[in-house]
């Protein structure tokens, strides 16, 4: 089984230039891969507007992949709450993210692309999150992590929790289908490993503030529970860099990284083997204004 894995699209049409276009191409080498599935873990947009929304599900019903067997999605923090376009909107956007109706944002997440859950072995209509899809030998949960806005918890709207009535949810999906002995997947936003700082005193003060507000909190709690589980892989962006790891003998796929502006020379692209173990790729491709019908392939295999 084939996966291709990204992540943090974060496409706005607020300015003129727009990384749709590396987006279209990265979907492309996907098809192209003749990968079993694709998984997009979250931030698809940058603000969060419809027009961005519709222009992505244009995007995927064009290029042929509004399809449940196809492609699976889960929301990223911008999905929700947008994020800062302007200068000015640094002083506005905590007021925008307390009137932000947080329910029916994750709602109007699903009606965007309502296609994409059709196969859902498990879909709560109510809830959204926790689903479930069965792909080849795969059982694939696709969960939120994006916590609701609190001025003292979730002061920037960034830091992810998975509460327990989707954890709970999430055990009884995996108890559900234990009897057909699938490999099980998680697909979610948020990332589980650590930040590590880097000497410089600049940058260490800013990345101590992009720990305490990026962070998915309890998470050892829920690898506890993966763990118990039999979870083999869990899918992941938000943290904006390309890599895989382990933890707790889990293997983790980080797509972060794969589209941060409109200018990257170069998109990551995970591509993820399973066969009786599990290899995770990074393909880079060299942006391209045309898209070319066959895509020359760099693979980085370092493992991190």
């Amino acid at each position: 089984m084939r996966i291709v894995h990204i992540s943090d699209l974060h496409f706005t049409t607020f300015f003129s230039t727009n990384n749709l276009n590396q987006i279209e191409q990265a979907l492309k080498f996907a098809i192209e891969l003749e990968c079993d599935h694709i998984v997009v873990t979250g931030d698809l947009t940058d603000n969060a507007t419809p027009k961005d929304f519709l222009k992505l599900r244009e995007l995927f019903e064009k290029l042929g992949i509004l399809n449940g067997n196809k492609l699976s999605l889960v929301i990223g923090n911008h999905d929700i709450f947008g994020g800062v376009q302007t200068a000015e909107d640094i002083f506005l956007f905590t007021d925008k993210c307390s009137r932000t109706d947080y329910s029916k944002k994750v709602k109007e997440f699903y009606l965007y692309f309502p296609e994409l859950f059709d196969n859902a072995a498990y879909f709560n209509q109510e809830m959204i999150f926790p689903f479930a899809k069965i792909i080849d030998n795969f059982l694939f949960i696709g969960m939120n992590s994006i916590a609701e806005y609190s001025k003292v918890n979730n002061p920037f709207a960034s830091n992810g929790i998975i509460n327990m009535t989707q954890i709970a949810e999430t055990i009884s999906i995996l108890d559900k289908f234990s009897h057909l002995h699938l490999r099980k997947a998680i697909m979610v936003h948020h990332h589980f490993n650590k930040i590590k700082l880097r000497e410089n005193s600049q940058s260490s003060f800013w990345q101590n503030i992009e720990k305490q507000t990026m962070k998915l909190k309890k998470k050892k709690r829920l690898l506890k529970i993966f763990k118990s589980e039999g979870v083999e892989l869990i899918l992941h962006g938000h943290y904006h860099e390309s890599k895989d790891y382990e933890r707790k003998g889990i293997r983790f796929s980080n797509a972060g990284a794969s589209f941060i502006n409109a200018n990257k020379k170069e998109i990551n692209v995970n591509i993820i083997d399973v066969d009786k173990k599990i290899d995770i790729n990074i393909a880079k491709l060299p942006v391209s204004e045309n898209i070319p019908a066959e895509i020359e392939l760099t693979i980085d295999d370092e493992e991190v």
